[in-house]
């Protein structure tokens, strides 16, 4: 009867760790995932080049003018302009299939931002 008993025991709580360990693994994915997206997004409406993803780009390019290897960080400059093209695009294609949207004035609003810091960029006035 006792081995019953603590096999119970240790079946409620191994079943009560997997399941805190769970609800920990989503809220990562869910900070990762869609935390990160809504954080660059108040610096994308204001036409500004996100921290987290100018930071990679621009110690490489830093590195490379200190060293005077000008051509290499012209070409740095150059694939992080793509990139954040790309990342861009990719956050307006979730804004407009998104469903954490307050509402369609607001999904409207946030577009519309998004679409004069695309212009802005296309323009090459990326770093202003």
């Amino acid at each position: 009867m006792n081995t019953i008993l603590l096999l119970i025991f240790v079946f409620i709580i191994a079943l009560f760790s997997i399941m805190v360990a769970s609800i920990w693994v989503m809220n990562i994915f869910t900070r990762k995932y869609i935390g990160e997206k809504h954080m660059v997004l108040e610096e994308l409406t204001m036409g500004k080049v996100p921290e987290l993803w100018s930071r990679k780009y621009e110690s490489k390019r830093l590195k490379f003018e200190n060293e005077g290897q000008f051509d290499k960080a012209k070409k740095v400059q150059r694939a992080a302009v793509c990139d954040y093209m790309n990342k861009l695009n990719k956050i307006v294609s979730y804004i407009q299939k998104t469903s954490l949207v307050d509402s369609e004035e607001t999904r409207t609003s946030i577009l519309s931002d998004l679409e004069e810091t695309r212009h802005r960029w296309r323009e090459n006035k990326i770093h202003d």
